[in-house]
């Protein structure tokens, strides 16, 4: 049966006489039958006032009550909140509140605990009960003491959408309340789809049911996947499992599968000797499933030995709508005992190092992570749950385990501490609160105790209080005591449901505990139950049951004394992380010293690696970042200070995350032991960087240094590069590093930080791509500054030659294409995006910068073709495909692919192409001759000199530099006229305010430009930043870091006297300022937009150390700019042009997107 489930309305569409529902004993109930009762209940829910949205509690066994009064509720839009029927009162309550539950629908027969915390709630109360009239089943919902609610007389078939959550449950916490999970139409539906698949679930398929429908187990891959497979389900006529007629009713009604948890399995497995048909014939199972807890090897082996079908164990979890992975069909390849499969369908599957959130080798234990259209967006009314379990884009399973080379799981252990009693998940911290509650304890911890028919079952360490009468009874009896056991299990028993009651309870004096006075509950098992010493320092040994202590804590190796010297000094934290930056390749370190990095400046430069000192650090962070784009995806770091300047660092790491260029922040912070105190500069700086990078961390000691750091590394440049943090304490930096660094070694620390290779590119992407490429007739590239990070320059122009494509360049995408190229195509850039059919954007968004890809600017049927590795999503939404990897490698695969199928280009295609490059190139002809014409007659203006003759000069001296410049440009006339009349040779050799408009970025890059070689021509480039004087404010003072080191720099300020030059305020504006300042008595300040006239940045250049020129006219500009660059390139130092030009020239706010009016002059 293929078919697309959208909704939980398509899961009966079909085969309408087919058996859905067979009650043991009972006749069975076919799809259409079915699905008519669903409806007609769905409608007496909206008659009697349940919205979209509202939520449902549901406490039913396993009957078709449930399965219509479930279905019912998500047909009508609502969410279905299905409760554990055996729950207490209490438990009722509080899963009712929480839940915001609207209504309870409970079974015909009541169901006195959930309507009493229904009623204490004051929610409304209806009983369902399904009559049979004549051959259909008919629902009707009676209130509670009230006449029931007929049927309806209008059918109405309201439509669910896959956004609306359709089911509400809970899964318990370790650390907090019960986590609320909601999951949508469009999460579930996934997720049955993946199940069918995976068993190849069809209309001959009966699945028998064990699991209750409360739980996601019984109610997704026991009742809806077969249902969605077109098949059925046999429910026991009890509403439960009963081992005593399991085997004579799935013989009876043809059972194909079952799927149970461990215990069930074990429970038929040691009753299979008289209850499994040894005459008749067995029910014709296709396979066993195995689910929600672990099933020994042995356990499957002897299933299949008894059964003779496939056991086949799978993975899940509620948050994933269940299933993850599981064990093949045989038909698919081998299953393996103790794996529990790989990953189905549309699941993806990591496995991730916990304290770095970056995968593992293959073969290593690591935290369990997946995602995919089946995992639930997100915890209800949880922010710090969800920020942690979806750290990295991945959600955390909390589960341990590895892969093979096959790629099946095992699952090794759990992270987690939640209690799995055969599939239940207990939390711990609720019995604790319910044992804490009894009058005589004072202390308690639950935990999971081994258990050979559960896996696991409830067991508690308590504490009593002094000289109760039950702590006299316990030490009188030696640690133990029949009577207070059993007064404390019984007292457990009236809160929580009788499988959350301790089966064992163990007394102590002391509760073991770490060295910091913190219990770890993983530890109980060993103390209490296997008596094995734990190691020193972790757990405290026990003598007795009743006699622990909380162990002295060992004496720390005191730091060593303030260095005195070189070799000393790099034998500490400062060392380790030198001697791990150059072993991961870090070439560059910007930054400022002081408390506590001092020493780390000087342990670098004892490895090889250049430090770079500025006077702040926003600087040093924008030249990281810029060192980062210009180096090819290869970071620098940036070094800061703690608290304040961390703080300024984070402006380099937003600027390097928006852009998407590598960078690696590393702060040092107040020491570990005066965390919380108000020590010097604190801050919890790894929570305020976490929303400007994609991977943040805290070294917790001297060994976790060389861990840390390559794993920020790997994430830095790793799918879309972006900046990391690495956060190491003072008192981690003075640690003693000298064992570390005896073992360190730099080839694990060099693969751990290497890139990751990311995902491989389906062959059907790479040929849909060639194709529509091949078939368009109007062909536009886009190389963004992501195709010059990946240096994907040759293979650009090898894809664009391939079919006569144009080019053009973002802004600093310029150059990947140089614009004297007869296919670059910026001169006409209007038009070029305007008319394209089909539109490769290579490493750009489509942003503002590229008019969000909308009409009018784009054609409004253009197919957008994403070559990036992390596209944002609403590009995505835009796109007719997306290839997601290196933009190096997709484009020679698209290449390949062109050459290898020439004759999927139509004639009429090639022909339209070469009239559209000719229409292209004659306006790009023309725009060319034209700025060529207007920049002659400038350059021979009389001073004041405006942008075009100051540009004709620059531009014509600029292009004789070889190899070319790297310019930087901000401000915004200076920026948006150097983009447009500075011609780009070369790659990377563009940087300007980029992604978010930076002002400020300029010295910094130009700094960064001064100190990288190019990674494809191995040269150290001039860099030339064209500064307005406004932006030149921001970071002037690393002129003097620029002079310092003697970088080959020129600066060349356009000094029009403030921001945008000249007071260009509406008079009536001006005129009310101006009023109104008077009034105040601070009449004389001036306009908001003026600095002090003919500023002379030159003199502050000549203070610094390095030459200044002063210049008015375009004879002298050239003049001093050949000067300049001759400085530069002999290795003089910088130099900075003042440059005085025209104050009206210009417009407000430059050309940025819609936000000025150009009506000032140029």
């Amino acid at each position: 049966m293929s078919r697309t489930l959208v909704t939980f309305f398509d899961i009966l569409e079909g085969l309408p006489d087919n058996l859905a529902i067979q009650v043991s004993g009972a006749k069975g109930v076919s799809r259409r039958q079915l699905q008519l009762a669903i409806i007609e209940a769905s409608n007496i829910l909206e008659e009697i006032g349940v919205k979209p949205g509202d939520v449902v509690s549901i406490a039913i066994t396993n009957t078709i009550e449930f399965i219509v009064a479930f279905l019912a509720v998500t047909y009508a839009r609502a969410i279905a909140a299905p409760l554990n029927p055996s729950y207490t009162e209490e438990e009722f309550h509080f899963y009712m509140e929480d839940s915001r539950s609207g209504l309870l629908l409970s079974p015909d027969d009541g169901n006195k605990k959930a309507e009493a915390a229904a009623a204490a709630l004051r929610l409304p109360i209806f009983r369902l009960r399904l009559d049979v009239p004549g051959s259909d089943p008919v629902p009707v919902l009676t209130p509670l003491g009230q006449e029931s609610v007929g049927r309806p007389r209008v059918l109405r078939t309201p439509r669910p959408q896959p956004s609306d959550v359709a089911l509400f449950l809970h899964t318990s916490g370790t650390t907090s309340r019960p986590k609320g999970v909601p999951l949508t139409h469009a999460n579930l539906v996934a997720s049955l789809s993946n199940i069918v698949a995976t068993y190849q679930l069809s209309p001959t398929d009966r699945s028998y049911l064990v699991m209750p429908l409360f739980h996601v187990h019984g109610l997704m891959a026991g009742l809806l996947a077969p249902l969605a497979g077109g098949g059925a389900a046999i429910l026991p006529k009890e509403g439960r499992f009963s081992a005593a007629v399991f085997w004579a009713d799935a013989a009876a009604y043809a059972a194909t599968f079952y799927t149970a948890v461990p215990t069930i399995h074990q429970i038929l497995l040691a009753r299979a000797s008289k209850d499994y048909p040894a005459s008749a014939p067995p029910p014709p199972l296709r396979f066993i499933r195995s689910c929600s807890s672990s099933l020994a090897p042995a356990t499957l082996e002897a299933l299949e030995a008894a059964f003779k079908v496939p056991v086949l164990e799978a993975y899940a979890m509620t948050e994933a709508s269940h299933q993850m992975t599981s064990n093949p069909l045989p038909a698919f390849g081998p299953h393996k005992a103790g794996s529990v499969g790989r990953p189905q369908g549309s699941v993806q599957l990591t496995v991730l190092d916990p304290t770095t959130n970056q995968p593992v080798p293959q073969g290593a234990i690591g935290e369990v992570c997946i995602r995919g259209p089946n995992v639930t967006a997100g915890y209800l009314n949880n922010p710090k749950a969800n920020e942690e379990a979806y750290a990295g884009g991945w959600f955390h399973t909390g589960d341990q385990g590895r892969l093979d080379e096959e790629g099946f799981l095992f699952l090794t252990g759990r992270i987690k501490e939640l209690i799995n009693r055969g599939g239940e998940k207990i939390s711990p911290l609720e019995v604790d609160g319910v044992l804490l509650s009894h009058p005589d304890v004072a202390e308690a911890v639950s935990f999971g105790a081994p258990d050979d028919k559960y896996g696991e079952a409830v067991a508690a360490a308590i504490v009593l209080k002094p000289g109760s009468v039950a702590a006299q009874q316990v030490v009188a009896g030696g640690g133990k005591n029949k009577e207070v056991e059993a007064a404390i299990k019984k007292h457990a028993a009236l809160h929580l449901s009788g499988f959350k009651v301790p089966a064992q309870i163990f007394f102590t004096d002391v509760l073991p505990k770490t060295a910091t006075g913190k219990i770890q509950r993983r530890h109980m098992v060993t103390h209490f139950i296997t008596n094995k010493a734990v190691a020193a320092g972790v757990v405290a040994p026990a003598t007795s049951t009743l006699a622990t202590s909380i162990p002295t804590p060992p004496t720390p190796t005191p730091p060593p004394a303030t260095a005195t010297t070189a070799s000393e000094g790099v034998e500490d934290g400062h060392g380790v992380i030198a001697k791990t930056l150059v072993a991961a390749g870090i070439a560059f370190v910007y930054g400022v010293v002081g408390i506590p990095v001092t020493p780390l400046a000087s342990a670098v430069q004892a490895v090889g690696i250049r430090y770079i000192g500025f006077r702040n650090e926003q600087a040093a962070g924008y030249a990281a970042a810029a060192a980062g784009y210009l180096a090819g995806n290869q970071p620098a770091v940036l070094l800061t200070v703690s608290g304040p300047g961390a703080v300024h660092g984070i402006a380099g790491a937003s600027h390097a995350t928006i852009n998407g260029w590598p960078l690696l922040m590393i702060s040092g912070s107040a020491p570990t032991s005066e965390l919380g105190k108000g020590a010097f500069q604190e801050l919890d700086q790894v929570e305020a960087l976490k929303p400007h990078v994609k991977f943040a961390i805290r070294a917790k000691s001297v060994d976790d240094i060389p861990t840390v750091i390559a794993a920020a590394i790997r994430a830095a440049t790793s799918g879309r590069p972006g900046a990391a943090y690495v956060d190491i304490p003072s008192d981690v930096l003075g640690a003693d590093g000298r064992a570390v660094l005896k073992t360190l070694d730099s080839k694990a620390i060099a693969a751990a930080a290497a890139k990751d290779k990311g995902p491989s590119i389906a062959e059907a992407d790479v040929a849909a791509a060639a194709a529509l490429l091949q078939s368009s007739e109007r062909p536009l590239f886009v190389a963004g500054k992501g195709a010059a990070i990946s240096i994907s320059e040759t293979q650009v122009l090898d894809l664009a030659s391939s079919i006569d494509a144009p080019v053009l360049g973002t802004n600093m995408g310029r150059g990947v294409l140089p614009d004297g190229h007869a296919l670059n195509v910026n001169a006409a850039r209007s038009q070029a995006l305007k008319n394209a059919d089909v539109a490769l954007i290579i490493g750009a968004r489509l942003n503002w910068q590229l008019h969000f890809g909308e009409s009018p600017r784009w054609a409004p049927d253009v197919k957008f073709i994403l070559v990036d590795p992390a596209p944002d999503a609403v590009d995505v939404a835009k796109a007719a495909l997306v290839l997601r990897g290196d933009a190096k490698v997709i484009l020679a695969e698209i290449a390949d692919k062109i050459r290898a199928t020439p004759s999927t280009s139509p004639a009429p295609a090639i022909a339209a192409r070469k009239a559209w490059i000719s229409q292209l190139q004659a306006r790009s002809t023309a725009a060319r001759a034209s700025l060529a014409k207007k920049l002659s007659s400038s350059s021979s203006s009389p001073a004041p000199l405006d942008y075009y003759a100051s540009y004709a000069v620059i531009s014509r001296v600029l292009d004789s530099v070889t190899p070319e410049p790297v310019i930087i440009s901000e401000g915004a006339n200076t920026m948006d006229m150097a983009r447009l009349l500075v011609p780009a040779r070369a790659p990377r050799t563009r940087l300007d305010a980029g992604t978010w408009g930076t002002m400020g970025i300029g010295l910094g890059s130009a700094i960064a430009a001064a100190t990288i070689q190019d990674p494809k021509s191995s040269k150290r480039r001039v860099a030339v930043a064209l500064e307005g004087d406004s932006a030149f404010g921001f970071s002037g003072m690393e002129l003097e870091t620029a002079a310092r080191y003697k970088l080959p720099i020129v600066v060349i300020v356009f000094n029009n006297n403030g921001v945008y030059g000249a007071d260009r305020r509406p008079s009536s504006l001006a005129a009310a300022a101006a009023k109104g300042a008077a009034s105040g008595g601070f009449g004389s300040d001036p306009v908001p937009t003026a600095f002090i006239p003919n500023l002379r940045y030159d003199l502050t250049m000549e203070s610094l150390g390095g030459k200044g020129f002063y210049v008015e006219k375009a004879d002298d500009l050239e003049a001093a700019l050949g000067a300049a660059l001759n400085r530069a390139i002999t290795g003089e130092g910088p130099s900075l042009i003042n440059l005085v030009i025209d104050p009206n020239a210009g417009v407000e706010s430059g050309n940025v997107h819609a936000f000025n009016k150009p009506t000032s002059k140029i």
